[in-house]
Formats: C-alpha cells, sequence, structure tokens
C-alpha cells in the first residue's frame, strides 16, 4: 500500500524574486543538513468532484512565493565557506501522486495506526545533495474517495517548524483570497555579538569529518509505534512526576513527557548504571531571546536543550529529580546562554562541523515537540481543516521521537529498536499512563 507518483512540477513565484544571497545564521548552520515534515489529511466529506482543487493550491502557492521567494532558491557556499541562499527561483518541487487502494474512512475505522498510514504520503526525505539541493517539497496524494494528503519536507537548515507550520497557514490564506503577515527574511537578527563566548556549549561540539550521526552501516531492526495521551493521562503523568519536589519548584506537563521517555526507554535499552546518557529536544528561542525575535521571522530560531545522567541516577533516582533535571536545562537556556552559543559557532573554522552532541548509538534520546505551534483550525485551503496529521511511515531512527498534539491530549512517536520497544511496553512505570 503506497503512493504512486504521477508528475513532478517546479513551482515558481509569479513574478521574478529579488536575485539576492542569503547568508544562513549560525543558528541555521548548527542544525542537520536534511529534510523534516510531515503529512496533513483533507477528508472529501461533502463527496465534491473538486475537492482540494490541485490549480487553485498551484496558483495559490505561486502568489505565496512572492513573499517566501527564498524557498524556491537553493543552497550554495559563498567564497568565506559560509552556506547561503541563492534566491535564483528554481522552484519548490510539487508532485502529484495517488493512493487509490484506500480511503481516509478506511485509515480512521484502523484508529490512524502507523502501520497501517501507506508509504510514500511524504516526499522523499533522504539527504539532500550538497549542490543546489531542493529547499522545499510538497506531495499532493488523493485516494479513493477523493480525499487528499499533503506531504511536506523541507530542508533544515532554511527553517525550523515554527516556520514551516507559518508558511503552510499563509499559504491556505492566499488560497482564500485572504491577507497574510509577510515573512522577514533579515538572518541579521540572530548574527554574532563579535565578542567571545561566555559560555562553551556541551550541548554542541564540532565533529569529525569522518563522524556520521547517521551512517549507513547495518543496524538492528527498528519499529516505530505510536503512545496516546490523554488530556486525563498527561494530568497524571505530571501529578506522579511532581511527587518530592521541593517548595518554590515546579515542573511542566513537557518536562514530565520528556523525564517519563528518557527514564523507562533508557531502563529497557539496559545500558551499563555508569554510562552518562544525553536528552536532546529543541527549544523555540524566538521569545526566549532579548530582544525577541518577530514571529513571522522566516529561519531557524532553535537551540538544542541537552540534559545528560548517569544511568544509575536516571532509572534508580526519584521519577521527580529526572523531571527537575529537564526544568533545569529549559531555565538555563537563556537569553545569555543562547547569544553566547551563537558567538560560539561563529569562532569555529568550518561551521558546517558543528552539530548537536546527541548521537543515535542506541543510547540518547533526541525529542520534538510540535504542539506548541501546531494549530489545525489555522490550516484551511478552503476545503476545511485536516482531520489528522501523521509523520511518515519512513521516519525510523533509534532515539528520535515526536509529540504531535491530537483534540483530545498528544500523540507520541516513539522509534526503538525492535526488541527493546516490546520491553518498553511491558515496563508497569511505562503502562500506568497509556491510553489502551
Amino acid at each position: 500500500m503506497s503512493a504512486i507518483i504521477k508528475e513532478t512540477l517546479y513551482v515558481k513565484p509569479t513574478r521574478p524574486s529579488k536575485h539576492i544571497q542569503i547568508p544562513l545564521s549560525n543558528c541555521d548552520i548548527i542544525l542537520p543538513p536534511i529534510y523534516t515534515g510531515f503529512i496533513y489529511f483533507f477528508k472529501n466529506v461533502l463527496k465534491k468532484d473538486n475537492f482540494m482543487n490541485i490549480q487553485k493550491l498551484l496558483t495559490s502557492l505561486e502568489d505565496v512565493l512572492n513573499d517566501y521567494y527564498p524557498l524556491a532558491g537553493t543552497l550554495k557556499n559563498s567564497p568565506d565557506g559560509r552556506p547561503v541562499i541563492d534566491c535564483n527561483d528554481r522552484g519548490i518541487q510539487f508532485i502529484i501522486a495517488e493512493c487509490s487502494d484506500i480511503t481516509i474512512s478506511q485509515l480512521e475505522e484502523k484508529n490512524w495506526e502507523h502501520a497501517v498510514t501507506p508509504y510514500g504520503l511524504m516526499p522523499s526525505t533522504i539527504p539532500p545533495t550538497k549542490i543546489d539541493p531542493i529547499l522545499y517539497k510538497i506531495q499532493y496524494t488523493t485516494f479513493a474517495d477523493g480525499s487528499v494528503a499533503l506531504g511536506f519536507a523541507k530542508h533544515h537548515h532554511i527553517i525550523d517548524g515554527f516556520g514551516l507550520f507559518t508558511f503552510i497557514e499563509n499559504w491556505g490564506r492566499r488560497a482564500r483570497l485572504e491577507p497574510i503577515n509577510p515573512p522577514i527574511h533579515d538572518r541579521n537578527l540572530l548574527r554574532a555579538s563579535g565578542n567571545p563566548p561566555t559560555y562553551v556549549p556541551y550541548e554542541y561540539f564540532v565533529k569529525k569529518l569522518t563522524d556520521n550521526n547517521f551512517s549507513n552501516e547495518q543496524k538492528p531492526s527498528v519499529t516505530t509505534k505510536i503512545f496516546r495521551f490523554s488530556h486525563d493521562d498527561l494530568k497524571r503523568l505530571r501529578d506522579y512526576y511532581s511527587v518530592g519536589i521541593p517548595n518554590g519548584s515546579w515542573i511542566s506537563t513537557n518536562d514530565a513527557l520528556v523525564a517519563h521517555f528518557w527514564r523507562t526507554v533508557t531502563r529497557a535499552r539496559n545500558i551499563d548504571l555508569n554510562t552518562e546518557v544525553f536528552c536532546s529536544f529543541a527549544l523555540n528561542g524566538r521569545d526566549r531571546l532579548n530582544p525577541s525575535i518577530p514571529k513571522n521571522y522566516y529561519g531557524n530560531v532553535v537551540f538544542q536543550v541537552c540534559p545528560k545522567m548517569l544511568v544509575s541516577q536516571l532509572i534508580n533516582g526519584s521519577p521527580s529529580s529526572v523531571a527537575l533535571q529537564i526544568r533545569k536545562a529549559v531555565t538555563d537556556t537563556n537569553n545569555n546562554r543562547m547569544r553566547s552559543i551563537i558567538d560560539w559557532v561563529e569562532q569555529q573554522p568550518d561551521k558546517s562541523l558543528v552539530t548537536a552532541s546527541i548521537m543515535y548509538n542506541g543510547e540518547d534520546l533526541g525529542i520534538t515537540n510540535w504542539t506548541n505551534f501546531q494549530k489545525h483550525d489555522l490550516i484551511n485551503f478552503g476545503d476545511e481543516t485536516p482531520i489528522k496529521q501523521r509523520c511518515g511511515r519512513e521516519f525510523a531512527v533509534d532515539g528520535l521521537y515526536i509529540i504531535l498534539g491530537i483534540e483530545d491530549g498528544i500523540e507520541f512517536y516513539v522509534s526503538l529498536q525492535t526488541e527493546k520497544l516490546e520491553i518498553l511496553e511491558r515496563d508497569p512505570e511505562f503502562k500506568k499512563f497509556i491510553v489502551s
């Protein structure tokens, strides 16, 4: 059960863009040169013949690219070695596909389980080539009942998750002939101060040319499964991880959720107790920086939060001690630290070698939480809002997890070595809070 590609187009702005080159910021460069994205599902409830009209989508995409013209460009290196966006109107890749052997209703009947989602609904997310990579890809897939999936894949050097959502929202506004808040492309907002860094980040390191976090060597089988938490489950989880917290301290629901998975997954992995492990997750710096970065700034403003603990402390200590480590790591990532990280990156001779400290080696965890800027009601191309959001079936990296919001709670994508996932599901502490 896979989508079949019928045609590939390249969509360009309706008028020639400014043929300029935009140097990437240090916040852009430290993110991996990979594609990330997701899928929106739009159900043709009224059985319309012209549901999610493709010509309307293409026309409005051409229109909105007049504002988001860097997305239609390519990446290249400037003489000083810093990557730049070459605004050359090469175009966004728009793939037309069909999945004629299944309907949206059938996916609903099977509770949208990850294993029944068709393959190939997202554009290819293999690592982009270093020569003029396409920066943004969209796939339009029709189903047997006339419903549509829109899959998105963006080059991570260009935008973060917040930027991805705002672009899709504004594309929908243009399709509905509504005004948008134009994006800001001035990446000097995140330029280095020119001063020596006051903090040397352990959250990042300069890798060797031979290092590869996503190597192609043969690895154990990895399985992806979605675990659902209702709002009540999340409240119980936070209460559980709050027991014993001193007066004046507190944890968020996300702190408890991250601590819960870090603790129970590490236990399932059966790692040596004296090993130090990382749990890395991205933090949106737009409101944390001073001055703050405008919401319509179009680039990466994410920083890695990377608490670390000995396995013995992580799995044998109290649940609240783990959650408090998460909270401290978040609190410590303040304006001074983030600005200093930018200055530290500036000092590195080859900035392309700077990467997050997390290694997908069967010990660390990497978590991305999209719930804070995931507002389905804002995504509308004129034929109702999406009924579901999904990651692609191709998503499977041991230790890389994604949190998506749903109407009555969250969905937590877990990718783990198959045998370790089976151990995790039997863990009594893990099972306490899962929706059956």
